[in-house]
């Protein structure tokens, strides 16, 4: 953002350099100038405070890292010294606004706060970096080193580091690279050093059954024993994770679990965290359980009291991605926290996994060989009862002889369903009866064009033509009034300058010619929108003709059938089908008219 009194930047030139316009006059190097009490150019800076807490720091229980009044001490140390530094020196410094990264490694540059601090001085709204010192900036000593040596020198930015005594564009900065070049190579040996005693703390932690991860599972909340954070049963939802691996056990199946909890409105973990509520109020839209949420419960070890940490492990380069560990380097630790189940009842349920695990596993053996085709009805096929796009199910049926075809069928994912109420009937169809029924449906359709396709064709490519000679001469028409409209303007300024027209009439006269003008763009501006949209048409109704040609004889539905006729396809149960067309005289009458 511009500061109140600031002057624009001007344009980079071809070698680079930066060229500023001040008042029409001079021509100054890369930041903007002012004038002092004595009438002196001086230059004016605008910075970009920079400030970061290392990733290490440690949290609370609700995993916000502590210490963050840091980053304001970062920040005041950054500001005291602008004010030091427009006291005395001839350079003004503005501060243009303040970038933070909290509980972020300064082993990458990977970091929110740092992308939108480079993202503006891309956008010239920032000529000038401060930082409390080298290691806030960052502990990767090739990178740090690139963005001080060449990134910014190469953007025209100004670095300065307040504690190292470090700036770029202070005389006799040769020493002083040198000096920051020692310090960002001691600050990357220190990041390395200090990652490994982190994670070495880490294991510590873990194996004195400490809980160190995120937010603690369902059933669950984290509480401080002294130093040691542990998992306590949540009194509101641990009987509900008991509820879910006895019915799972019962019923053998994931889905049958969730309908379960839906029917009694039981929100999802996701909601809970947010509302502390464990029952939707019937006045708020509910947002029931899903497979994946119920079988995430199920698999997982913390309910029978045993904790498993450290599977995965952050990578330096990049703090989102995550390396899978071997289990050999996991922590487990047994009765580290009370049980929500006892384990006889996980043991149960986790056998009912692995034979879910083996039927899923025999289902895809079966597919092999058989690959799934072309979903015509992808973005057509919707549910007449509450409107949802209807879903494909796919899967290879086994006939008595042997024999296999893949059998395609459409569901809509609302219908019967538990979570939601608007659709309450089972809403099926196969892909053999939608495909029987919408073939019937197009032969009475259009019985007219497939006797006539050669007319048709005929008949359109006249029509289009037609329409392209008329918005052609419209065109030219405008052209021509343009042209003479140049001509007029051009008599009338001789008039006034021969002082047949007096200043003030010559300026009415401009103000109307000028209304002129903008009326005869605009007008030609819609007349060439109007040749693109003939041509557009033009595509899809030759392309309509050339399908119709294709369905005498097929008993089969494309993609280019259902772009080329369909709107939307709307199922109802017992396999009841409306169809909405797009007919192919309304592309006629778009070019007509």
């Amino acid at each position: 953002m511009m500061r109140k009194g600031a002057h624009k930047v001007g344009r980079i030139s071809k070698r680079g350099s930066f060229l500023a316009n001040i008042s029409g006059e001079n021509t100054g190097s890369n930041v903007n100038s002012v004038r002092n009490g004595a009438g002196n150019w001086r230059k004016r800076y605008k910075a970009g405070i920079y400030a970061r807490l290392s990733a290490d720091t440690e949290r609370d229980s609700g995993g916000t890292p502590k210490k963050k009044e840091s980053i304001d001490v970062q920040i005041r140390i950054a500001e005291k010294f602008v004010e030091e530094f427009n006291r005395k020196n001839k350079e003004v410094i503005d501060i243009a606004g303040h970038y933070c990264d909290l509980g972020k490694t300064g082993s990458n540059f990977n970091r929110d706060g740092f992308n939108r601090l480079m993202q503006d001085i891309r956008l010239g709204d920032i000529d000038c970096v401060i930082v409390k010192d080298l290691s806030r900036f960052g502990r990767n000593y090739l990178e740090a080193g690139n963005y001080i040596e060449k990134i910014f020198p190469f953007l025209g930015v100004r670095f300065i580091a307040v504690s190292d005594g470090f700036d770029t564009e202070e005389k006799g900065n040769d020493t002083r690279q040198m000096t920051a070049e020692i310090k960002n190579l001691v600050n990357d040996m220190y990041a390395k050093d200090f990652s490994v005693k982190a994670k070495a703390g880490l294991r510590q932690r873990r194996e004195a059954g400490a809980y160190v991860g995120g937010p603690p599972p369902y059933g669950y909340i984290a509480v401080w024993k002294g130093k040691v954070r542990t998992l306590a049963p949540d009194e509101n939802t641990a009987g509900i994770v008991e509820h879910i691996f006895k019915v799972f056990v019962e019923k053998g199946s994931y889905v049958a679990v969730a309908d379960d909890l839906n029917r009694r409105r039981i929100n999802p973990p996701t909601v809970y965290k947010k509302t502390k509520e464990v029952y939707c109020p019937p006045d708020k839209e509910y947002k029931g359980w899903e497979k994946s949420g119920v079988e995430g419960i199920i698999k997982r070890e913390t309910y029978a009291g045993r904790l498993v940490q450290g599977k995965t492990t952050l990578t330096a380069r990049d703090e989102k991605s995550r390396v899978c560990k071997p289990i050999e380097e996991w922590v487990i630790k047994e009765n580290t926290h009370a049980a929500l189940i006892n384990v006889d009842l996980y043991q149960r349920a986790q056998e009912v996994r692995r034979k879910l695990q083996k039927i899923t596993a025999a289902h895809a053996h079966w597919t092999e060989g058989m690959p799934i085709g072309e979903n015509v009805f992808d973005h057509v096929l919707y549910c007449g009862v509450c409107g949802r796009k209807m879903t494909r199910h796919s899967y290879v049926k086994t006939y008595a002889d042997g024999e296999r075809a893949r059998m395609d069928g459409y569901f809509c994912l609302n219908g019967g369903s538990t979570k939601v109420e608007i659709c309450p009937q089972s809403n099926r169809i196969s892909r053999y009866d939608l495909t029987g029924i919408l073939l019937s449906v197009f032969h009475v359709e259009f019985a007219i064009y497939l006797d006539k396709t050669v007319r048709y064709i005929e008949v359109g490519k006249s029509q289009f033509n037609t329409a392209r000679i008329r918005v052609e001469k419209e065109i030219k028409a405008i052209q021509n009034r343009a042209q003479k409209k140049q001509a007029e303007e051009e008599g009338i300024y001789m008039d006034y300058k021969e002082g047949k027209l007096s200043q003030k009439e010559y300026a009415d006269i401009k103000m109307k010619q000028a209304e002129q003008h903008y009326e005869l763009e605009k007008r030609e501006g819609e007349l060439k929108k109007r040749q693109k949209e003939i041509d557009k048409v033009q595509e899809k109704y030759l392309k309509a003709i050339r399908t119709l040609l294709k369905m005498k004889n097929e008993e089969e539905l494309s993609m280019e059938r259902m772009d080329a006729f369909v709107e939307k396809i709307f199922v109802y149960p017992g396999k009841r089908v409306e169809v909405q067309f797009r007919y192919v005289n309304e592309m006629l009458e778009g070019v007509a008219g």
